[in-house]
């Protein structure tokens, strides 16, 4: 398996061909969650990117992909490259970066030191984003409540859930907090590489993984203890 859509019109991925058939849908590479780097399919993922999103965000993170690969840049700079860059980008741009990312290097953001926390718009204020961003802030959208948040932690969770786009509640309240901001509050850094060794649900466990209840249960993960 190298890919994961959580739709009806997707689900496992087997092989490269299958995986070039879901970039090329935009509504199914968006929500995909890619395992494995495939830089020969880079080119299609930024081309869909560039139709529904920002063409100089995507053609500018392309450049900066390759120049990586060749060995011209490092981990490190990419991300300083991609902070620059946050300021312009909106939902869309957020979801297409990390899965470019995936398919050219084999890492999201969240693998480079800095996750992408979304303000989940089902719990803004009278339909409208509080805009309280959170704590370690790398840079901020200027276009949507998206934050480029620092990702450091003693301990790994490994996310099958949402490619490194991490749904944000600005309340704190522990009821509205999705998984992966719970854990990253407690002290986990988010990982999108890595086999995971437990599903955490009501028991967090170092290198264990965030992940949908069908994905989970194809890949046999028991619950952490």
């Amino acid at each position: 398996m190298i890919a994961y859509v959580d739709h009806p019109d997707g689900g496992l991925v087997l092989d490269l061909e299958g995986l070039s058939k879901i970039i090329k849908e935009p509504r199914l590479f968006l929500s995909s969650l890619i395992f494995s780097e495939a830089p020969e399919l880079l080119e299609s993922a930024v081309d869909v990117w560039a139709r529904v999103g920002s063409r100089e965000l995507a053609e500018a993170t392309y450049a900066y992909i390759l120049q990586l690969r060749r060995g011209l840049m490092e981990g490190r700079d990419l991300l300083l490259r991609i902070a620059e860059l946050f300021t312009d980008m909106d939902y869309v741009d957020a979801l297409a970066l990390q899965r470019a990312l995936m398919l050219g290097i084999g890492r999201t953001t969240c693998d480079l030191g800095a996750a992408i926390f979304v303000e989940n718009p089902r719990l803004s204020l009278y339909g409208r984003p509080y805009r309280a961003p959170p704590n370690g802030v790398v840079a901020s959208s200027a276009r949507a409540p998206l934050y480029l948040v620092l990702n450091r932690g003693t301990k790994k969770v490994v996310d099958l859930d949402t490619m490194c786009v991490v749904p944000y509640s600005p309340s704190g309240r522990p009821e509205e907090l999705h998984p992966l901001q719970r854990l990253s509050r407690e002290g986990f850094a988010v990982a999108t590489r890595g086999s995971p060794t437990c599903l955490i649900e009501d028991v967090a466990a170092d290198g264990g993984a965030v992940a949908p209840r069908g994905l989970a249960k194809l890949l046999a993960l028991k619950p952490c203890s």
